[in-house]
């Protein structure tokens, strides 16, 4: 069961990700960054033009891998997480399908704890899966398809 305790940590999670370079990093990895193999996350490291996306997904990605440790230790209530957050699916839409060749570049344990939480979620396929089918959307639209 809940505590104030975990609820005084997601509202300090929250405050966290309303942060101008915060929102700017997560705003990038949802709206306009839409990889579709590993090379791409990769190409984001060798991008002279931009350095800013490579900050911007690894500050992202960190974020929700942290977060997700912190449930996964028990540190906050895992039920009271899935109630308040879902944009951690999201990342996982992007990149989870890519996450053993990712593993291979940004090491063994690049976002095990992102892994670890999606799959204890009751319906994490279907979330995950409904998010994909958005991010498809969107990546159509962009390209102008």
């Amino acid at each position: 069961m809940a505590t104030a305790q975990d609820a005084e940590l997601i509202l300090k999670l929250y405050e966290l990700r309303t942060d101008e370079t915060m929102r700017k990093a997560r705003n990038f990895v949802i709206m306009e960054f839409f990889p579709t193999s590993a090379a791409d996350v990769q190409a984001l490291f060798a991008d002279r033009e931009h350095p800013e996306r490579n900050a911007y997904f690894r500050q992202a990605t960190s974020y929700w891998d942290m977060a997700a440790a912190m449930v996964n230790h028990g540190s906050i209530d895992k039920d009271l997480f899935f109630d308040t957050n879902g944009e951690f699916f999201a990342i996982w839409a992007k990149i989870g399908g890519m996450i053993e060749e990712l593993r291979q570049f940004f090491g063994p344990q690049y976002l095990t704890s992102l892994e670890k939480l999606v799959a204890s979620h009751p319906h994490s396929e279907l979330r995950v899966n409904i998010m994909k089918e958005r991010f498809r959307k969107m990546a159509e639209q962009r390209a102008g398809k």
